[in-house]
């Protein structure tokens, strides 16, 4: 029955455009833009990231009345860290090495496109998979573990074109789906932590697969940027992988990424320099791919401090400065910033962090203050354990913002560790991971809680509300029309929160970890919220001492609904 389904597909396909509306693809960017109410296209639904939906059938009324309208085994087991995505009743499932397409109302398979990685993909890729397929002009795009971009049929799941982009015998995968920016793909390979591949954001024409351009996060000879590695050869190890999706602005085609950490992780006296364009976030040309500005968190990291989380752009209207267009850029370190997306003016910051070591503010310019007591500088110190606060306030995470709330909705833990390292190994090769760490302990119960969500007034900076729970928090949020929040956590709850006041209106425990994303959409009328549970528990999860163990599964999706 399914295959003469598919061949029922292909063949309306090929009749063409001429017996097909306008409305039965995604055939403009302004669908990924402003899409329809029901629909949830892209990883943050919107480009820049809002992960807002206007749909208010389930609202602060009623939301205590929903009730599980379907779930489905996926019958994979990764770290889920994604999102799913839904397009005029389709669900799209991304993992590693696969999508997954579902009737978003019922749950029941249409299709599903499975590779087999190649052997050498390294385990950061082939075990997690975040973000959400892209689905625009007929297509369904998505990036895999072992470094292939691929587009397919997203009727059928018949793929239509592959490209290979990263490389694998350097460890270079995808750990994340792509974006959609100027009708291209945009995607940043994983890898650098572990085999010496050094960072890139790319992009791949829609239509064809082809790399159109690249921006290297760590220069190469010759490119700006690279007089900030001393010596060059510094720059040879790796590092600044842009592994978790960026955010794009259609207004000024603006494409920004957050970068990782340079590698090796210890610095000492072999790596000088500011080691641009690591622990950083950069906003690229979306035609040509060509730097606008950079904001660098940690010139020189040697703690890990990668700034990769997902940014936002929102219209603010600021004190003292009114209206700005604006980048919201949240720190690992403990910070939220806020930037001008057009210049990269640096317009103000807030810190969250309760306690911070390493860094511990900016100047009035945006220049990063790094206390450099905690650096090791020389060999003889190797082994010996710095602070590091915040580590991971943000993470992989998506946060989620409301225009009729004004507020940024930030899951955020407050996470820090002692960590002791030292020098690279002497007899390191590319391919091979050039980290040598000596110690690694979270120090979960510093505080009074560990993980949570924060309502920021991101015209003032002021919390409004906040929610904290025993361990650390790694799944997303997303806010709606209907006045809610709704969030997961590795605690099993899945809830729903007073958009405004933060006040708990439902909640519901699942069967295991939560670390993926939620999602709202609509199906002939019905308003449905879908959230991935489980995994293999392979993320770091840190819990108060005195809470329980984190509960693993395969991963599952449960969906609910009111009842009807």
């Amino acid at each position: 029955m399914l295959q003469s389904l598919k061949k029922l597909f292909a063949a309306t396909i090929l009749v063409g455009s001429v017996l097909l509306s306008s409305a039965a693809f995604a055939q403009t960017a302004e669908e990924l833009t402003n899409p329809d109410p029901a629909d949830w296209p892209t990883y943050g639904r919107t480009l820049d990231m809002h992960r807002f939906s206007p749909l208010d059938q389930i609202d602060a009324d009623n939301v205590d009345d929903m009730r599980l309208a379907w779930s489905r085994g996926l019958e994979f087991v990764i770290d889920a860290q994604f999102s799913p995505t839904v397009y005029q009743g389709t669900m799209y499932v991304n993992g590693a090495d696969r999508v997954v397409a579902l009737d978003a109302a019922t749950g029941d398979q249409i299709w599903s496109y499975v590779v087999e990685l190649d052997e050498n993909t390294d385990s950061l890729t082939r075990d997690r998979s975040r973000g959400g397929p892209v689905v625009y002009d007929g297509k369904v795009f998505h990036a895999l573990g072992d470094g292939r971009v691929v587009a397919l049929d997203r009727m059928t799941g018949e793929e239509i074109w592959s490209t290979q982009v990263g490389d694998i015998s350097l460890a270079e995968g995808f750990s994340s789906a792509p974006i959609f920016a100027d009708g291209k793909i945009i995607l940043g390979p994983s890898g650098a932590d572990t085999g010496g591949s050094s960072g890139r954001v790319v992009a791949a024409d829609v239509e064809t697969g082809e790399i159109m351009w690249t921006f290297n996060t760590v220069p190469q000879p010759g490119e700006p940027g690279f007089e900030t590695w001393s010596p060059p050869s510094a720059a040879q190890y790796g590092g600044g992988s842009a592994w978790v999706p960026g955010a794009y602005d259609s207004e000024s085609n603006t494409v920004i990424y957050g970068v990782g950490q340079p590698i090796p992780w210890w610095a000492g006296s072999q790596r000088q320099g500011d080691n641009l364009y690591t622990s950083s976030w950069v906003a690229l040309d979306g035609a040509t791919g060509e730097l606008k500005w950079y904001h660098q968190v940690v010139p020189q990291d040697e703690w890990d401090l990668d700034q990769i989380a997902t940014p936002m752009v929102v219209d603010v209207d600021l004190e003292d400065m009114g209206e700005r267009r604006v980048a919201v850029l949240p720190t690992v370190t403990g910070f939220l910033v806020w930037v001008d997306v057009e210049t990269g003016e640096f317009l103000k910051y807030e810190q969250y962090m309760p306690e911070v070591t390493i860094h511990t503010g900016y100047e009035p310019d945006g220049t990063p203050i790094i206390d450099d007591s905690y650096r090791w500088t020389d060999e003889s110190q190797a082994g010996e354990s710095r602070l590091v606060c915040g580590f991971r306030w943000v993470d992989f995470e998506p946060a989620a913002y409301s225009p009729e709330t004004d507020l940024y909705y930030r899951p955020n833990s407050y996470d820090c560790i002692d960590l002791a390292q030292g020098p690279r190994p002497d007899d390191w090769q590319p391919g091979e991971s050039a980290i040598n760490i000596t110690g690694f302990t979270a120090l979960p119960d510093r505080f009074e809680r560990v993980g949570g969500i924060s309502a920021i007034d991101l015209k003032t900076g002021d919390i409004a509300w906040e929610f904290g729970t025993e361990y650390s928090q790694r799944s997303g949020v997303t806010a709606t029309a209907g006045g809610l929040v709704f969030m997961g956590s590795p605690d099993r709850h899945f809830r729903a929160f007073d958009a405004a006041t933060g006040e708990v209106l439902f909640d519901q425990v699942l069967p295991a970890y939560i670390s993926a994303n939620p999602i709202t959409y609509a199906v002939d009328g019905k308003q449905y919220v879908a959230i991935p549970v489980g995994g293999q528990g392979g993320i770091v999860i840190y819990r108060s001492s005195d809470s329980a163990p984190v509960v693993t599964s395969d991963v599952s999706l449960f969906v609910f609904a009111l009842p009807d």
